[in-house]
């Protein structure tokens, strides 16, 4: 299993600039290999005591105020995105990380803050629940003075993108993947549609167990997109486990563990060697059979020496002709 790069000291990696553009942002200060841990951050503060709808402003005022001065310049200095008479909501609005996927609970992380959007990033966040911090990882080589950026939005084609950044951050994106010639982008943007599409058929699990085949291929064809669109956020380490669910559903062990691998060094690289869901990776790549719907049908029952057929390994994963 691979290991990435050992962060470089925070103040040698990057700096705060202004971005033409977009306000503040982030500008490597060095090559950044993927893989890197770039940024380890502790909230200002969290959500969780934010209990009371009718007083959240001025349950917000009080935490603030309980923060030293450097702590309560960094969150007043962060932008808003809706300036009202709720400047320390709007602020949470703005800025907050949920505490992990589907978290009621946010944080305020200022540096994580800074960085901008982009819609192929190279850079993805996740939040490590085992040592309260958001950390941000970098997908793919960032060279010395460029911008690092997160997506802001789950994918999609341009106009959900637009759409939603529009709404919930006020701005339209003109990142390399928006600013394609109108025939790329249309090309793309009917690839990621196709996306959407199979990960709705791929996430079936009536279909998954009735014909594993066809959702095998739809994982395929997925993979092939995500390649052609330069995809190495969290939608690839899901990608890869939502093919070693099918493959371990009907008793796969050789195929289960491929895909258990590529899982996990693709979790590795978005979320670090230290998160919980990487830890649980690696599990199912040591014993495929602790899966909870393990060998509901012994279907695809293999022999553990069929894997790693050279050339035509990638054939042979798929269940297609090599």
């Amino acid at each position: 299993m691979g290991s990435y790069p050992s962060p470089p000291p925070e103040e040698q990696a990057y700096k705060f600039a202004d971005i033409p553009g977009k306000g503040k942002g982030l500008l490597a200060t060095t090559n950044l290999e993927s893989g890197t841990l770039l940024i380890s951050e502790a909230p200002l503060f969290t959500t969780e005591s934010l209990t009371n709808p009718s007083t959240i402003e001025k349950d917000l005022s009080k935490i603030i105020r309980s923060l030293p001065k450097a702590a309560q310049r960094a969150f007043l200095s962060l932008h808003n995105n809706n300036p009202g008479p709720q400047p320390f909501t709007n602020i949470i609005r703005s800025n907050g990380y949920p505490l992990g996927p589907s978290n009621s609970i946010g944080g305020i992380f200022p540096t994580v803050a800074r960085i901008n959007h982009s819609c192929l990033p190279n850079a993805q966040h996740a939040y490590n629940p085992k040592i309260g911090r958001m950390q941000v990882h970098v997908l793919r080589l960032i060279a010395s003075g460029d911008e690092i950026t997160l997506s802001y939005t789950t994918g999609g084609p341009s106009d959900t993108r637009q759409k939603m950044l529009r709404e919930y951050f006020g701005f339209s994106c003109t990142c390399e993947l928006c600013s394609l010639p109108s025939p790329k982008l249309a090309e793309s943007d009917n690839r990621l549609r196709r996306a959407q599409e199979l990960d709705t058929r791929i996430g079936d699990p009536k279909r998954a167990r009735l014909n594993p085949l066809a959702s095998l291929r739809d994982c395929h064809a997925l993979w092939l997109i995500y390649q052609d669109e330069q995809i190495r956020d969290l939608r690839l380490p899901r990608l890869w486990h939502n093919a070693f669910q099918i493959c371990a559903m009907h008793s796969d062990l050789p195929r289960a563990k491929v895909f258990a691998q590529r899982s996990c060094e693709a979790r590795i690289l978005c979320e670090g060697e230290g998160h919980p869901n990487v830890e649980g990776e690696r599990a199912l790549v040591k014993r495929p059979q602790g899966w909870v719907n393990w060998g509901v049908t012994v279907l695809w029952r293999g022999r553990e020496g069929e894997a790693g057929l050279g050339e035509g390994e990638e054939g042979w994963l798929w269940r297609v002709e090599g």
